[in-house]
């Protein structure tokens, strides 16, 4: 079951990291914000996301119980923590485009 879990983690941070790639490109292109704290905010979500992906990763290949779990402890926060991130984003860039 916790290998399990680690997949669908891994998977669900790879898709939001793609998004969030999406998200960073767009403010960037557009210049919809300036130079802002959204725009570092933004590529902190994507940092945020590859952490989350990595240690997910690592916690499936890890033939070691103890040391899997750690890696899907630090990914599970990674993600929680990834998802709170987009949610500010999304409030932080609605604050400026209104």
């Amino acid at each position: 079951m916790g290998k399990n879990k680690n997949e669908h983690i891994l998977n669900a941070s790879a898709s939001l990291l793609g998004f969030s790639f999406i998200a960073v490109t767009t403010i960037r292109t557009l210049n919809l914000i300036h130079k802002t704290h959204v725009d570092q905010f933004a590529s902190l979500t994507v940092l945020i996301f590859t952490f989350s992906a990595i240690f997910s990763f690592l916690s499936i290949r890890s033939v070691n119980d103890k040391r899997s779990k750690r890696f899907e402890t630090i990914a599970e926060y990674a993600f929680l923590f990834g998802l709170l991130s987009i949610l500010l984003l999304v409030i932080l860039i609605e604050a400026r485009l209104v």
